[in-house]
């Protein structure tokens, strides 16, 4: 089964995965894309970044088409999600923007993603975390709940592929749910 996990900064991506891992060491795990790239990067980036960002999501997803038994750490739709709120930060359209050309790719790529784990921001989350700026993370979240919940932009595919859950609750309980899910 391939995986992403999905969701703001600091709301435990990389600590599902761990803990997950742990249980399932058949599973490989790919690195978010941001590692791989040269862009200088904050907590908010800029449209340029989000794009390299995004490219190499699309590719290293692309590249593990065939590959079972993978973990990613997020997934194009993450940084849709971010590039959206430098649209509405800017009062623009995220359909105005050189993101939107990519939208096809990006429906391409989660097409060889079988279950997408996205993590709101939710009181049943015990990640502990410090936050630089919560209300730029709440801009981010809204802009996740969009895309996953109103499917504000044509990027999944058509026919409920990838399956999307929402996980929320303590770190034990987070993988089980996962697991309930996995192709036996």
């Amino acid at each position: 089964m391939r995986i992403a996990v999905s969701g703001t900064h600091f709301i435990g991506k990389s600590t599902l995965i761990d803990d997950f891992l742990k249980i399932h060491p058949e599973y490989k795990h790919e690195i978010e894309p941001y590692h791989d790239h040269t862009t200088e990067l904050s907590l908010e980036p800029s449209l340029e970044s989000l794009c390299e960002q995004l490219d190499g999501s699309i590719e290293l997803i692309n590249k593990h088409s065939n590959t079972q038994n993978i973990i990613f750490d997020r997934c194009p739709v993450d940084f849709l999600a971010y590039a959206m709120c430098i649209s509405e930060q800017e009062e623009s359209d995220i359909n105005d923007t050189e993101i939107a050309d990519r939208f096809a790719d990006i429906k391409t790529a989660l097409n060889n993603v079988d279950l997408i784990v996205f993590l709101p921001i939710s009181k049943e989350n015990d990640i502990i975390y410090t936050e630089e700026n919560p209300a730029y993370r709440k801009l981010a979240d809204k802009c996740f709940k969009k895309l996953y919940r109103d499917e504000v932009c044509d990027i999944f595919p058509g026919y409920n592929h990838p399956r999307i859950i929402e996980v929320v609750g303590e770190r034990a309980a987070r993988v089980k749910i996962v697991e309930s899910y996995l192709v036996k």
